[in-house]
This record gives C-alpha cells, structure tokens and sequence, in this order.
C-alpha cells in the first residue's frame, strides 16, 4: 500500500499543532517528524507529546528526520544516534532516516567509504536492539547521491533493517530517474515527493504523469510505503490541499 503523507519541514515555522491540523484537513494519512526543529532529539516530553497528538489526529507518525550524518561525530556517534533511537521510541515511530555522510561518493575515497558503511551498519544494529528500521535518504553530498552507491551501500551494508528512501534528481532527466528507482525498488521504504525542474518548484500535477510512472515503479515490489510530500512550491500551507488532492489522485 502507499500512504499519502508530509514530511514535518516543508512547513518548518508551524507548531506541530498547526502542521497536524493541516494534514488532517488536507486528507494525508502519516507524517515524518523531523528533528531539527519539531521533535529536537532527546526532548522526550516533546516527543511523547507529539506522538499523542499525531495519533489522536488520525495520523501515523510513520518517521523520524534524525538529520544523522554519518562521520560527523567521530567516536561520540553511538552516543549521539542512541538520543535519536530513544527520542524516536517517544514519538512512536518505526523508522529513523538517516545521512549517509556528507560528501558525494565519488569524492569519497574507499578508506573514507568503509568507515561510513561500518559506523552505518553499528546504527542500523543499535536500531534493531531498539526495534526499529533505519533509511538512509537518496540525496546529493552522501554516499546515495546515486543508484550505484545507494545499492552498493546497501549491499556493504547487509543489514535486514535498513532501506532507503527515493526522490527523484531535479537535475536528472526522467528516464534517468526512472532508471534509478528501477535499479534501487527493492531497497526503498519511503518516498519524498515534490515537482522541482533544476532549482523551479512546481505544483506536484505539473510533473503528474512523471509520478505516474515511478508510481507504477513502485508496485514491481509491492510493501507498504509512505509517499511524503517534502516540498510546495511557495512554502505556503495553503497550497497544501492542492497538492495532497494531486497526490492522493495519483494514489
């Protein structure tokens, strides 16, 4: 099944009050809470609270925005990333989205590369003593900048509780995203969704049909998949019910 959904930091200045209220209204069915601003790692009455509200307003706080990026902490990491697992097991989520690094993979060197991939595989086993999956976003400055990496990364990786994200490459043709996720459908758990052309956001039914293809995509291999929309085109939550009405329609 895929689930419409929003990801918290499309609207950042909104409390998560008013950012439920707008999901709820606009008919979306689940919500990542992001960590940065929403839920900030290791407040757990926040996130306790956040998860009660989310779950009263009909929605399944299907994911945690951790920010977490590999390499970034040097030997303090599994003390950083467990105030990210507990805070995550506050929220009532199953899932916690993860960086993997912040360099392309080509600009990488293989050294670099196995001590991400081992500080990653550390994580998704903290993750699994906590119950939980783990998702390494597919985005540029990371080791999944693209399919070759991100598959590669997962196959290093050989962790039965770690996926990916997708979204396509605003600076991609389709074919050559369609590609991608063709290459990677088998690892992917969630999805971003938005309709950006290089830097110019556009309404999501500007770029229906090219969904409609990753869409069909995505059932080759059928699981349940939260579809989130991460961005609108004027950061404005009025444009909101336009776009979870597209989405949805897509659906």
């Amino acid at each position: 099944m895929l689930i419409p959904g929003i990801v918290s930091v499309t609207y950042r200045p909104l409390t998560p009050s008013e950012l439920l209220s707008a999901a709820r209204n606009a008919r979306l069915s689940a919500i990542e809470w992001g960590g940065d601003i929403h839920v900030p790692h290791g407040d757990i009455a926040r996130a306790v609270h956040v998860g009660g509200m989310t779950r009263g307003a009909g929605l399944c706080p299907i994911s945690y925005g951790t920010y977490y990026k590999a390499g970034s902490y040097g030997r303090d990491y599994p003390s950083v990333f467990d105030k990210m697992l507990r805070t995550a097991e506050m929220l009532g989520t199953s899932n916690l989205r993860l960086w993997a690094g912040s360099a392309n993979s080509e600009d990488t060197t293989e050294e670099q590369r196995t001590q991400l991939t081992n500080e990653l595989r550390h994580c998704a086993r903290m993750a699994k003593g906590y119950g939980k999956t783990v998702s390494f976003e597919y985005h540029s400055g990371t080791l999944t900048n693209n399919a070759a990496s991100a598959a590669r990364l997962m196959e290093d990786l050989g962790a039965d509780n770690a996926s990916l994200y997708w979204q396509p490459n605003q600076f991609l043709s389709h074919d050559e995203n369609c590609a991608a996720l063709l290459r990677l459908v088998p690892y992917i758990s969630h999805v971003h969704v938005f309709a950006w052309e290089s830097s110019a956001r556009l309404p999501l039914a500007a770029h229906a049909d090219r969904w409609r293809a990753y869409i069909s995509i995505l059932k080759t291999v059928p699981r349940d998949r939260a579809m989130l929309l991460e961005f609108t085109p004027h950061d404005d939550p009025a444009e909101l019910a336009a776009e979870s009405e597209t989405l949805r329609s897509l659906l």
